[in-house]
């Protein structure tokens, strides 16, 4: 084994990898949902506030694991990957349905997820700054 430090991960491979958590709770909490909606738990009129939240709290997720290894500074690097999990969104809508509602749900869904990014970047940057506090004067 070499010994020194060891070779950061590139770059992609960190938002990769938050891509991937922010996908695969995001597929997890929609299958949740319709399970609760199939029982008669969740009504139809809770369907869509809950697949919101889902999107909100799966780009969270995914932003708070990159913004923990930040590569270019916390924020950006919290709400890329929410940025390409909402970019992936809208290109899945247009995909599978030639179009994206912009002025309704498809829209509100893709700001969830732009703002649970936003969130995990301010997360991750108070979450920096933490440990460094104020510095006491002692007194003589």
């Amino acid at each position: 084994m070499a010994k020194g430090k060891k070779k950061a991960p590139p770059p992609w491979l960190t938002v990769l990898e938050g891509l991937g958590l922010s996908l695969g709770l995001y597929l997890l909490g929609i299958l949740l949902v319709t399970l609760l909606a199939v029982r008669g738990t969740l009504s139809e009129n809770g369907l869509f506030p809950a697949v919101a939240v889902v999107c909100g709290l799966s780009a969270l997720c995914g932003g708070l694991l990159c913004g923990r290894r930040p590569f270019c500074g916390t924020l950006p690097s919290a709400l890329l990957p929410a940025a390409v999990f909402a970019a992936l969104l809208a290109a899945v809508g247009v995909l599978c349905w030639d179009a994206v509602a912009w002025t309704g749900r498809g829209g509100a869904l893709l700001l969830c997820a732009l703002a649970g990014g936003l969130a995990a970047g301010l997360i991750s940057a108070a979450g920096s700054r933490r440990g460094k506090g104020r510095r006491r004067l002692r007194v003589l």
